[in-house]
């Protein structure tokens, strides 16, 4: 028999006014067999402090935290040897909670995550968008319900990560997929009719929740792609700068060009240098604050001088190829834009190194490794209290 804590994370007033919570304790006394249960209100206190008297709840402040930092105060104050958090908003029967943990017991598992259980009574089209909106959200994310509100984690397998990085976004699940826990499955449980998803509004925060997920499932491959995108917008930015300078400077550019023999145009070599520079600014800019966000602890002036440097050496390569190729190969001799496609690809996979292994290298002092030994909550909590 294990006891279990069960910690209801508080938003605001009401959110736990029609919920039971006595009736869960003795629910999972009785069928989930827990040797004692404790329960945890963590949030907004205020809105909660006249509630459920009876099942004497443990009362833990965290308003304006957010509802991450709700859940790992209340995460940090249980002493129990598993934890059960239930989404007040979320209509979940006493039955889903015992079905959570007797699925957590009987795997290797740290994390469960509740699912909906399939509905019969639902038509098949709706069952079958269900079905590939779920195993799209299990292939990218790990779960099939990311915006699921009853979890069940062992608490001694989480990582000293989880007290120490910020408490950004909104999403529980998000939280705890990226990094603290190990392995986790997800467990089909029973939902109530009246059970309604709780999405609410997508803030930038919930989007740095995801890109820290994706970085941590896929590593590298998500940075590429990140590396990409910024790409393609820079690109964007070079051509249209470099459009408007052309027709500013042919208003304006009172200077004379070079020999008309020679082919020279002041105008049009000042336009295509701004215009890359501003791209390079832009792009750099971008993928310091997004694609490699944990590493922008570094000397911004030493990273932007070697990304510059990798970008030469990309172009430089590029121009290269697209010269070489077409010379020595009697395809690429008939195909020059394929030629020019591969100096793009090397060019790209160039930079993206120098980006990802000399640039961008420096992790900040909370970043935990993937492979770091887990600690228990309340020793992970005594040594962040001494380092600081």
């Amino acid at each position: 028999m294990e006891s279990i804590s069960l910690i209801i994370p508080i938003y605001a007033t009401g959110t736990v006014s029609n919920l039971d919570i006595a009736s869960y304790r003795r629910f999972l006394e009785e069928k989930a067999h827990a040797s004692t249960v404790e329960v945890i209100l963590a949030g907004d206190v205020v809105a909660a402090e006249h509630a459920h008297q009876a099942a004497d709840p443990i009362l833990i402040a965290a308003a304006g935290q957010g509802r991450i930092g709700a859940l790992r105060a209340g995460m940090n104050a249980a002493s129990r040897e598993l934890l059960v958090v239930l989404d007040p908003r979320r209509s979940y029967p006493p039955d889903a909670l015992v079905e959570l943990i007797e699925g957590l017991r009987t795997s290797d598992a740290d994390l469960a995550i509740a699912v909906p259980r399939r509905d019969p009574n639902r038509s098949w089209w709706h069952a079958l968008a269900r079905r590939c909106l779920g195993a799209v959200g299990q292939l990218t994310l790990g779960t099939s319900d990311v915006f699921s509100g009853l979890i069940a984690v062992r608490p001694t397998r989480l990582q000293a990560e989880t007290t120490q990085r910020r408490t950004r976004g909104s999403r529980l699940v998000l939280d705890l997929l990226a990094g603290p826990c190990g392995a986790h499955l997800d467990v089909p449980v029973e939902t109530r009719a009246d059970d309604r998803l709780h999405v609410g509004p997508l803030r930038f925060d919930d989007l740095r929740q995801l890109k820290r997920l994706l970085d941590h499932r896929f590593g590298t491959f998500s940075r590429l792609v990140q590396f990409c995108l910024v790409g393609a917008s820079g690109m964007v930015v070079d051509l249209t700068l470099y459009a408007f300078f052309q027709w500013l400077f042919a208003r304006f550019w009172t200077m004379t060009s070079g020999p008309p023999a020679s082919g020279f145009s002041w105008p049009l070599a000042t336009a295509g240098a701004l215009s890359i520079l501003t791209a390079l600014v832009w792009n750099f800019t971008l993928n310091r604050r997004l694609t490699f966000n944990d590493a922008r602890g570094g000397s911004i002036l030493r990273q932007f001088l070697t990304y510059a440097l990798g970008n030469a050496l990309g172009i430089a390569v590029s121009l290269s190829l697209r010269l070489f190729l077409p010379q020595n190969f009697g395809f690429f001799a008939r195909h020059r834009l394929a030629a020019a496609v591969v100096g793009i690809i090397v060019a790209t996979g160039i930079s993206f190194s120098m980006s990802r292994w000399v640039v961008f290298i420096r992790r900040p002092a909370g970043d935990a490794p993937v492979g770091r030994a887990t600690l228990p909550v309340e020793t992970a909590l005594q040594e962040s209290a001494v380092v600081s």
